[in-house]
């Protein structure tokens, strides 16, 4: 399948001119844009799904934010490990 993508012309324009003023590759910056996008939204969902776990478990607040820390902690290791 063919990776097209569609943008205004004149928001994708401006942000090509913004890119190369930072000494930054338009393509590679949008990249970058949506990883981290996806990892915040990654992440609101597993603070979402702590938080309702921990309600239903009686863990305080607290608890459920340790327990993300701990699990973001995790998971940046396996990254760095692969």
């Amino acid at each position: 399948m063919k990776n097209e993508t569609m943008f205004d012309q004149t928001i994708w324009e401006e942000f090509q001119r913004q890119a190369k003023r930072r000494r930054r590759n338009p393509a590679t910056l949008l990249t970058d844009f949506m990883r981290e996008c996806l990892e915040t939204w990654e992440y609101k969902q597993l603070d979402n799904e702590m938080r309702r776990d921990a309600r239903r478990s009686g863990y305080t607040e607290d608890d459920a934010v340790e327990l993300v820390r701990q699990y973001r902690a995790e998971k940046k290791t396996k990254r760095a490990a692969s």
